[in-house]
């Protein structure tokens, strides 16, 4: 019976361990799994060659084109065994001081036809995006790049502690190595040299593998293209673009302005008004152009309201996801107190509420109760009723605080308690 019930016991775990691995499996397949390619016409290879992927979706074939190859490299696998088979991946031989690639015309078709088929998103992760100092031995380096052209849409990739320059180009995202550190094999442990391209509603895409090779000697390099999104530590679309947002009262006229990092990723920002902290409806857009250099915006809500008036901004990034800036508050009619901290109790920002007669600078200085100045920053405020948020307060050890505006020749104060 003790052998029977440990056999059985062993089965169990044996049948658990493979639903384990296979949810494991299901979990970490790409949306698109390019394996198995059957040459359709040309010289394998070589440029004009077209290749047939069958079911890199259900419904869905690939049709892959080499439109071109630079002199100097060549293309000795199209489709690797080692790393990912459900990945595309090539291996290149780079000639001494060669800067080229190899470029794919991709195209998505109606299985069983040739019939273009839109799809509803591609995504595409160059992976192992990586190089060498020193190549030769003599001090001269290596460093891989790939690009992908999407039709447009937008790029996600490690931005502290990553070792690619990213950079947009036209409809073309391009990641470089610069880190000049070398991974073996094919792997996506190392997300420092990988860089994820998405869009939607297309049916081609075009992708460049390539290598920047200054040394004296030739190179064999892996590369890899997976058909799916990844996490990123330190992700370039989870960086807040938001740098300021405040606004000014005057005459019964509120105008909103904000700052947005130059590197951002949103399409638009929705402009939200409500007459409570929890109910907002939308009273404007402001469309994003990403290639502008245009970074302050500003909104005018000349509508008459009673009582308080509620604002925040919602963030609309270019993969749809949505973000809230802090809620800035105004009062309806004379505002007796000329001064205000909210909210009281604080994490990582505060809002000053403040009435000037004049545009002037004021000193901020959140003071601790021993006299000691922790924070002090300059802030610029305008006649009427300022609105401003003082950032970057996270870093301040939880406890009891004053807060202290200096300006016109007044000073203003407000306890508040740091969480």
């Amino acid at each position: 019976m003790k052998a029977k019930y440990a056999y059985s016991n062993l089965i169990i775990g044996l049948l658990l361990l493979i639903g384990f691995l296979m949810s494991i499996r299901s979990f970490a397949q790409p949306d698109y799994d390019f394996r198995d390619p059957v040459l359709l016409s040309g010289t394998d290879r070589q440029v004009g060659a077209v290749y047939l992927f069958s079911n890199v979706k259900t419904g869905v074939d690939a049709r892959m084109t080499i439109n071109f190859i630079s002199p100097g490299i060549v293309v000795t696998e199209l489709d690797g065994a080692s790393g990912y088979p459900e990945a595309l991946q090539p291996t290149l031989v780079a000639d001494p001081f060669t800067n080229g690639y190899l470029e794919m015309y991709i195209e998505f078709l109606e299985a069983g036809t040739f019939n273009l088929m839109i799809q509803t998103e591609v995504p595409v992760t160059c992976i192992d995006v990586d190089g060498w100092l020193d190549n030769d031995g003599l001090g001269n380096p290596l460093h891989e790049f790939d690009q992908v052209d999407l039709g447009g849409g937008y790029v996600d990739y490690q931005l502290s502690g990553g070792e690619l320059s990213v950079v947009q180009e036209g409809n073309w995202f391009k990641g470089k190595n610069v880190g000049g550190i070398d991974y073996p094999g094919r792997d996506t442990a190392a997300k420092q040299a990988m860089f994820t391209s998405v869009n939607g509603n297309i049916s081609s895409c075009v992708i460049r593998v390539g290598v920047d090779n200054q040394s004296t000697i030739s190179a064999n390099r892996l590369r890899s293209i997976y058909f799916k999104k990844f996490i990123y530590p330190n992700s370039l679309l989870s960086k807040s673009p938001l740098l300021s947002f405040q606004g000014l009262q005057k005459d019964n006229l509120i105008e909103l302005k904000w700052i947005l990092g130059k590197e951002n990723s949103l399409k638009s920002v929705v402009i939200e008004r409500g007459n409570k902290s929890s109910e907002f409806i939308s009273i404007g857009e402001v469309s994003i152009n990403l290639k502008a250099e245009q970074v302050n915006y500003n909104f005018l809500d000349d509508e008459n309201f009673t009582g308080d008036a509620y604002y925040r901004l919602r963030m609309i990034s270019v993969n749809g996801k949505s973000t809230y800036s802090n809620i800035i508050v105004f009062h309806a009619g004379n505002i007796t107190n000329a001064f205000r901290i909210y909210p009281s109790i604080v994490q990582t920002t505060a809002t000053i509420q403040v009435k000037s007669e004049t545009n002037a600078t004021a000193i901020f200085q959140l003071v601790d109760y021993s006299g000691r100045i922790v924070v002090q920053k300059n802030v610029q405020v305008h006649e009427g009723t300022n609105n401003i948020v003082v950032h970057n307060l996270g870093s301040v050890y939880p406890g009891n605080y004053v807060v202290l505006v200096k300006m016109n020749n007044k000073v203003y104060n407000q306890k508040i308690f740091k969480q």
